[in-house]
């Protein structure tokens, strides 16, 4: 959070009213959103309908006191930062109320600087912890893969579009097959938004049940359901002011897509097991890799759901639709993985055909493991050839020569051509002969120790 250019939603919480007014009036004056209560009860009331970055709270009040509501707020909201303030304080009782989970603790009547400097702090740790919970399962996640790699125009559409969408805030609708960047897309379009200060959370709506992904997203009350023994925070609450990360909207069931329309129409949810409504101020980015306007056509998703989120929108082309993009690919993924393990493993000219020719079901995703997997297996000789891919990636068609996809890269010479067009041409057949050089050498219509010769000389002994 930047205090600077936000302001910081404070609830000053005090049963004297003269005290509520001057200190409100302050604050609003120094960057800061200040909502009031004269009692723990309206308190509460007002912490259910909205999201606070501090709650400033009187210890002394009739009916629950500050420590109770603090210990209340500790349980249920531990990413709110509770300043403690009471005119009658005892070591004791600072005491309690830091291991009650108060952030600090001032004596009344406290200067408007020094409680200002005091809330600015408090509403930057929020900020931070509520940043790490969005990207605690992320790391590990989307480690080796961020950044969007190709220079086809395909991916020069993607980075038009992307400067488009984070120049504006409206709903953004991703769609492409599995492993395609998509994610990386998201993740480019918060980053360069003007909510980049804030959480952009990633949720799969394909991994959880209904009922798990709407407390997921919505947070819920203790006891809303079996096994609900404390209040959640929701991951609306966690990103607001920032992005949602919508993956697999199209997994969505019909009640969840209902409670994103009314968060996209209105800005607010209801928790599950919750009675009042939360307000939220959150950009929503989705995403699928389902044909979104079949699934309308067929009565699978809501038409008014898929126009609001269809606010602006892109696909994502598959690898094989932009093999351009394929050589830099690999090399971007290998020196990743030689960085990580610490080794010097290189692309032979044969595996980069094999990637040339094949079409990549798994697209970016499967062309990162079959790079990992193929490092860890040319460790000794130090280069990838086609015996450290997977079978059906080293595979080559027939009735196609794998060196085609090269002359847009390095543009060979003639001798160069020859060359690698003679060692697919052998390495085909040997495989088509199981190895028996003497049918090779007939076929070729040339004697086995010319055979042999070729073989040394194209290092294929």
């Amino acid at each position: 959070m930047n205090p600077d250019t936000e302001l910081i939603r404070v609830l000053l919480v005090d049963d004297e009213v003269s005290f509520l007014e001057a200190t409100s009036a302050a604050l609003k004056g120094r960057q800061c959103d200040v909502t009031t209560s004269v009692n723990a009860q309206q308190a509460i009331e007002h912490l259910e309908s909205r999201f606070f970055d501090v709650i400033v709270l009187d210890v002394q009040m009739p009916g629950m006191d500050g420590l109770a509501l603090l210990k209340k707020l500790s349980d249920e909201r531990p990413t709110l930062k509770v300043v403690m303030l009471t005119g009658h304080a005892t070591v004791e009782m600072a005491i309690e109320a830091m291991k009650l989970g108060a952030f600090d603790f001032l004596l009344k009547p406290a200067k408007i600087e020094d409680l200002l400097k005091v809330v600015r702090r408090a509403a930057e740790r929020g900020e931070l912890e509520r940043r790490n919970i969005a990207l605690e399962e992320e790391l590990e996640r989307t480690k080796g893969s961020g950044r969007i790699v190709g220079e086809s125009s395909g991916i020069k559409k993607i980075r038009e579009f992307i400067l488009t969408a984070a120049s504006a805030d409206l709903p953004v609708l991703i769609t492409g097959e599995t492993g395609t960047g998509k994610e990386l897309v998201a993740q480019a379009i918060h980053a360069g938004s003007a909510r980049s200060s804030h959480q952009l959370v990633i949720v799969d709506g394909s991994t959880l049940r209904e009922e798990l992904l709407a407390s997921e997203l919505f947070g819920h009350e203790k006891g809303a359901f079996t096994g609900a023994v404390k209040k959640k925070v929701g991951l609306f609450e966690v990103a607001d002011r920032g992005s949602i990360f919508l993956d697999e909207i199209g997994e969505l069931s019909a009640a969840n897509q209902t409670s994103l329309l009314r968060v996209l129409e209105s800005g607010r949810f209801r928790p599950v097991g919750a009675v009042r409504e939360v307000s939220t101020d959150v950009r929503i980015i989705a995403a699928t890799n389902k044909d979104i306007k079949a699934a309308v056509g067929k009565g699978g998703f809501r038409e008014d759901l898929f126009y609001r989120l269809n606010g602006l929108s892109i696909d994502v082309l598959p690898l094989r639709e932009r093999r351009d993009d394929i050589p830099l690919l690999a090399q971007y993924f290998l020196d990743l993985t030689n960085s990580a393990s610490g080794t010097t493993v290189k692309l032979s000219k044969d595996a980069q055909d094999s990637f040339l020719n094949y079409d990549w079901p798994g697209n970016i995703r499967e062309l990162k493991y079959v790079i990992e997997r193929a490092v860890l297996l040319a460790r000794k000789t130090g280069e990838i050839g086609p015996s450290h891919l997977p079978e059906d990636v080293a595979k080559t068609d027939k009735g196609t020569i794998s060196i085609v996809g090269d002359f847009t890269q390095d543009r060979p010479t003639l001798s160069e051509l020859q060359e690698r067009y003679e060692r697919f041409y052998i390495e085909s057949l040997i495989e088509e002969y199981k190895g028996n050089k003497s049918k090779v050498a007939r076929v070729l219509g040339i004697s086995r120790s010319v055979l042999y010769e070729k073989l040394g000389r194209l290092g294929m002994e």
